[in-house]
């Protein structure tokens, strides 16, 4: 047997088939179907080792799983069920190999920033061109499926360098030394966050430096590239070598929980895996890095009533849920207001839309029917990816909250001091 089919056997023998991962399933919640609830997805996953089924079969079932992990909140044996999707994944992978654009972006751009961020220009020049909207106008859109309703959840596409316009890069006498892992969608999507990361920072007396990362690893990872998430994984390692920083700063849920479980990924790698731990040792979220470092108190009220989305890449995978609140609760003027559900996904995971667009909004339509209760004025959370997909929902519910990144809203109130 295979070393991933190993993996995958081992692992499945600790699900007891109990059911209690219904309660924790996003997909379920708005489908009822019993295949899409881990037990289910498990029992095809066992069928095929079995001889029962052909892993071919299972192309959907596998890939219209959001890997939240919601439903390990609910399971009493622990059953680590992204992980084995994940193998399974990469079986598939294997197995049928890649399409033209996913070997485009994890083999071309995503290991190259430069060409990534001339792809974004392209896409930049194409919104501005008004290309995009006659595109829309002429249903170009649709005959590009789940991908060509994707596209609205973009937002218009930044010229510049993400960290341009930055005031301050160095305080005088710094009480840290960071390096910030800005990621893909901050480079290329929400640079206004990066700026506001560097400049709450250099608030706090940190001094911020931009090494030349590339992305992650996540996209590759998440889809079964695995080789591919493990040569981008690589290069930030030896990056990493010689930076002489504090700690690395993360305004992305999802990239932070990735370079968390680096040393997981190069465990076989003798000649990284001692780098690898080091690295993850020293990753933290933004929110992380100030409360412990304590928040500077000199900030100006904001008059919001404000709501808190867990990003499940940072909530459930790596166990930051109280640092967001606190941040928030020592804003003057911010009224917090706990959100039922706040850490159920919202559909976004990544690109998950791009391939399962209605699963998307049906996920996500329940987080903003959750939201809408709070009265909230402004939705806050932790990730690019789920501020788009929020920014999108609320859009299109026309509801009348503004979501918005943590770090802005901090950045916002010392700017108001």
């Amino acid at each position: 047997m295979p070393e991933g089919w190993q993996k995958i056997s081992e692992a499945l023998l600790r699900c007891n088939s109990c059911g209690f991962c219904m309660a924790g399933c996003p997909i379920y919640k708005v489908t009822g179907i019993e295949w899409a609830v881990a037990r289910g997805r498990l029992a095809l996953i066992r069928s095929v080792l079995d001889g029962e089924l052909r892993l071919s079969e299972l192309a959907e079932p596998l890939f219209n799983c959001l890997a939240c992990n919601g439903c390990l909140d609910h399971c009493p044996p622990g059953v680590l069920t992204d992980e084995i999707i994940l193998e399974a994944r990469a079986e598939l992978v294997k197995e049928r190999g890649q399409s033209w654009i996913q070997r485009l972006i994890f083999h071309r751009l995503l290991p190259n920033p430069s060409r990534l961020k001339k792809a974004t220009r392209l896409l930049s020049w194409l919104q501005a061109s008004g290309l995009r909207t006659a595109a829309r106008g002429l249903g170009l859109t649709r005959l590009m499926g789940d991908a060509g309703r994707a596209e609205r959840i973009l937002p218009p596409t930044p010229l510049g360098r993400a960290l341009t316009g930055v005031p301050a890069p160095r305080p005088e006498r710094p009480s840290y030394r960071v390096a910030y892992f800005v990621g893909c969608a901050g480079a290329n999507l929400t640079p206004q966050v990066a700026q506001a990361a560097v400049r709450v920072l250099n608030r706090h007396g940190v001094e911020v430096v931009v090494p030349d990362f590339v992305c992650c690893g996540m996209p590759p990872y998440t889809y079964g590239d695995v080789e591919s998430a493990l040569g981008l994984a690589r290069k930030n390692v030896e990056l990493a070598r010689s930076l002489q920083v504090d700690a690395i700063i993360t305004t992305c849920a999802s990239c932070g929980s990735l370079l968390k479980r680096y040393p997981d990924l190069l465990a076989e790698d003798p000649e990284r895996s001692a780098q690898a731990n080091a690295l993850a040792n020293k990753v933290r979220d933004i929110s992380e890095f100030l409360v412990d470092i304590g928040l500077v108190p000199e900030m100006g009220a904001l008059r919001h009533r404000v709501t808190y989305h867990d990003p499940c890449h940072l909530g459930r995978f790596q166990k930051v849920t109280g640092q967001p609140r606190q941040i928030l609760q020592s804003i003057p003027g911010v009224e917090f207001v706990e959100m039922a559900e706040s850490n159920m996904c919202c559909g976004a995971a990544g690109s998950y839309s791009l391939g399962h667009y209605d699963l998307s909004m049906k996920v996500l339509a329940r987080k903003l029917e959750n939201v809408a209760r709070t009265g909230a004025d402004l939705l806050v959370t932790c990730c690019p990816a789920c501020s788009l997909q929020l920014a999108h929902g609320v859009r299109e519910h026309g509801l009348k909250v503004r979501p918005t990144e943590l770090v802005e809203l901090l950045d916002r109130a010392y700017r108001a001091a």
